[in-house]
Parts: C-alpha cells; structure tokens; sequence
C-alpha cells in the first residue's frame, strides 16, 4: 500500500503539469534582464498575473531553485502572459526592428509595398524622438521611401519624409562619420588583442565619448563598447570593464540596447572576466545566461562555459554539454572555435577518465585538421594533448610532437603575448625528465624561471597552481616542492 499511495500523486502530479509544459519550457528560454524589463514596465491590477511574472522572474535568475508554476490558475491566463511577454519584448529588441527595416526597404525596392507597410513606416517617422539603435538603416529606409513616392506623386507623405531627413540629416552625417571611424579603430584593437603592438590605447578616450553619449545612435554606442571591452580585457583593466557593464546593465532594464543576442554575449563576457579572477562559481553562472539564447556565437560561449566547468571538477557536465555539441561544432565556420571545442573536449574525456580516447581522438584531429589548429590555438590543441598523453605515460610521444611541429620555437614567440602561460614548456621538460634525456634539477630549475614571470598576475597564478596540481601525480617531490615555493598561497604561508 505504501508504493501504491507514493507512485499515484506522482502521475496525478504529471498529468496536471502536462498543460502548462509549453509555458515553462517558454519561460526558461528567458534571461534575467529580460525579466527585470518586464517587471518594471507592467501595468497589471490581476493578483495573479502578477504572481505568475513573479515568478517567472525567480526562476530566470534562479533555475536551480525554480518555484513550481501553480496549477489551479486559469490556464488561459498563462497563454495571456506568454502573449504579453512576446509582444513587449519583442517591441524593443532591436534586431526585430532592423528585420523589419529590411524587409520594408526590399518591399519598397521592388515595389511591393501593400497599405499595412505604408502605414507603420508613417508612423514610425511619426513617432520618431531620437537615434535608435539602427538609426543609420532607418534613415536610409526614408531615403528610398521618399523616392518611393516622389514618383507616385504621393505629395503629403512625400512632405513628411523629407521634412524627417532634412531634420536629421546633421544627426546621419555624424553617425555615418562615427560609424567609419569605428571601423578604421578596429585593426589597431584586434592586433592588440592576437598580440602585437598597435596604437589601440589611443582610441580609448574616443571610444568612451561615443559609448556614454545618449545622442549618438545605439548601434554606434554598441560598437564602441565592443571595441573597449576588447582593449580593458586584454589591458586587465577590470575596473572600467565592470564600470562598462554595470551602466549596460541600467541599459538592459530601461529595454535600452536590447535583444537576446546582446544579452547573450554581455552574459559571456563577464563568464571571461568572472573567470580571469578565479571567480569561477560567478563565471560559471553568467556561461549558463550565455548559452540561454542559441545565437550564432553558441559555440564560442559554450566552450568558454566547458573551460570553467573543467575548472571546477565538474568533469561529467562538462563532458555531456560537449558531446551534444557535436552537430553546432559540424556547422561552425570558426577555426578558432573549432580548435577550442576540440582541445577542451580532449580535456573532458581526460579528466573524465578515458585518457586513451582522448589521445586517439587528438591524434586524428590533428592528422586531419593540422593547418587549421597550428595556426589558430595551438598552445591550447597541445596543451590538452599533452596532458593526456602524459595520462597514458607516453612521453616520448611529447617530446615528437614538440620536435616535429617546433612548439618551443612557437612558443618563445608566444611568450611575448598578454595571456602567455608555459604550458608546453614544462610539460615538454617533464616529458624530457620521464625519458631521462634531463635531470630532476633542470626540471625544477626550468619550472620556475619560466613561471616567475606569470606570478604576479592573478589569473596566470591560478592556471600554473592547477597546473602544478594535475602534474604532481608524475613526481610528487618537484612539484610539491614547486607549489610550496611558488605557489602558496597568503592564508597557506
């Protein structure tokens, strides 16, 4: 009787959740901003109404401890709320509007028009107020409307479009010059970033002007931010990274700068910043926002959230979000997330304990994929490689690899890059200690002149320690011996 009185509520239990399962696998695609938008602009006097958004909030911010939705509310108050929701945020995400901005300028473009089109253009220039964020294609969605009906000889429209360009035409002129010079920024940054000295800093000043300034178009303020938040990451300069964030943040909740894209990658830089602190519980939270939304850059924030995970010990989650990975890592162009996913899933199959695997699948990878991966995260391809070769105690087959595609040549040169760790170098030397082709003291003695130099950067420490740690199970003495010189930590000492 006891089995029969647990199992019945739970199919009741089931079936009763059954109609509200389209609403909640809605509401969980929600992320956290959205939810505080929402949440400041309703208008609701229903008790229940607002209960429901109330918790759809909660368990956007908290999926881990989501509240159960209540099954004696009307269902179809449910169907209202997922409508409403839908509609108000889908009227402030910008990449709705530049759709629809797309699509009229091909209507108008081939005279296909139809009186509905006509009448929200209108109102949209109507209604205008200030540069949106796509303010350039809407001005140049006018331009063609103009012409439009210039020669449909449509006299009172034709009156409105033009006294909206003529107005804003100063406005225009500026973003377009704004824009171009945003893209003459570019190179110097991107250069900065893969290593080599640029004029980047010189665009900081600029950049800033363009960011924090409310009359400049949304797109260009947008840029501007993308291409600060490039030079702070890789200057380590977290407080004006943090200070970007929190007033994108205001942004967010005001439904200013919006769409599930821009949120998805906000979310995916502070994973990177979260994690360069070693605040990896922080960056792990903000890698699950990221990956809420499957934007075009999907694969990227995911292994980002595989390399936090792998961080952390949580070997088997990590693996499972990578094996379902599979068919987003066939579709990618990206070389450089190809190689990320590949080295990182080398990683998990290691640490899950299927070291063999993981070094015939590296093996293949790279007889197949050998140009791609020397020229776009090798240090990272390698780095798991190694450990996992160094797993199955083949050192031999470190020490040719590192001769046969000259890593160490490659990586002296690397050593002048910002985020250069010496990875390769102490796993080549420990291999090279293995196969006795070197002392216990010319281990030591390499081990630490090359992870001096990282010591006093926060995030590099914390990589070596690891590091330091995963390596011990090959010669317990260097490495304790190398963790309490050099790697203790103030408590510790």
């Amino acid at each position: 009787m006891e089995l029969f009185y647990i199992f019945i509520p739970l199919k009741i239990s089931q079936i009763m959740q059954k109609p509200l399962k389209k609403f909640s696998i809605f509401a969980a695609t929600l992320l956290p901003f959205e939810c505080d938008y929402l949440m400041g602009i309703h208008q609701f006097q229903d008790a229940e109404n607002i209960r429901l958004l109330k918790i759809v909030a909660h368990n956007s911010r908290h999926p881990g401890q989501a509240k159960p939705y209540p099954l004696r509310i009307d269902k179809r108050k449910y169907s209202y709320l997922k409508k409403w929701i839908t509609e108000k945020l889908d009227a402030v995400n910008v990449d709705i509007f530049y759709e629809w901005l797309s699509i009229m300028d091909q209507r108008i473009m081939t005279n296909a028009l139809v009186p509905e089109d006509e009448k929200r253009i209108i109102n949209t220039i109507r209604q205008y107020q200030k540069p949106g964020f796509y303010f350039i294609r809407l001005y140049e969605l006018v331009q063609n409307y103009q012409n439009f009906l210039l020669i449909r000889m449509r006299q009172q429209y034709f009156a409105l479009a033009s006294a909206f360009l003529e107005e804003n035409k100063p406005q225009y002129e500026r973003s377009r010059d704004i824009n171009l010079r945003l893209h003459q920024a570019t190179p110097d940054i991107v250069r900065q970033y893969a290593g080599y000295d640029t004029e980047a800093a010189l665009w900081e000043i600029w950049l800033r002007e363009v960011f924090y300034n409310e009359e400049i178009d949304g797109l260009n303020r947008y840029l501007a931010l993308v291409r600060l938040v490039f030079l702070y990451y890789h200057n380590k300069d977290y407080h004006h990274l943090i200070e970007l964030f929190e007033n994108l943040e205001q942004r967010f909740v005001k439904g200013e700068l919006y769409s599930p894209r821009i949120l998805a990658n906000y979310y995916a830089n502070r994973l990177l910043v979260h994690s360069r602190h070693n605040e990896l519980e922080l960056a792990e939270t903000y890698g699950y926002l990221s990956i809420r939304f499957h934007s075009n850059d999907y694969l990227y924030y995911l292994v980002n959230l595989c390399a936090v995970l792998l961080r952390r010990g949580k070997y088997t989650g990590a693996l499972q979000l990578l094996n379902r990975s599979f068919p987003e890592l066939k579709k990618t162009n990206s070389a450089y997330n190809r190689v990320g996913f590949i080295a990182y899933y080398i990683q998990a199959l290691w640490r899950n304990g299927r070291a063999a695997e993981a070094v015939t699948y590296a093996h293949t990878t790279l007889q197949t994929n050998r140009t791609e991966i020397l020229q776009n995260r090798w240090h990272l391809f390698f780095s798991s490689y190694f450990l996992a070769l160094l797993a199955t105690q083949k050192y031999r087959d470190i020490l040719s690899l590192t001769h046969r595609y000259k890593l160490l040549n490659k990586d002296k040169k690397a050593r002048q890059r910002a985020g250069y760790i010496p990875c390769i170098v102490w796993m080549h030397q420990l291999a090279s200690y293995k196969q006795r082709a070197i002392s216990r003291e010319k281990l030591y003695e390499t081990l630490c002149e090359t992870a001096i130099p990282c010591l006093n950067d926060h995030h590099k420490f914390f990589i070596l320690s690891e590091l330091c740690h995963d390596l011990k199970a090959h010669d317990m003495d260097v490495f304790d011996q190398l963790h309490q010189e050099l790697f203790k930590s103030p408590q510790e000492k």
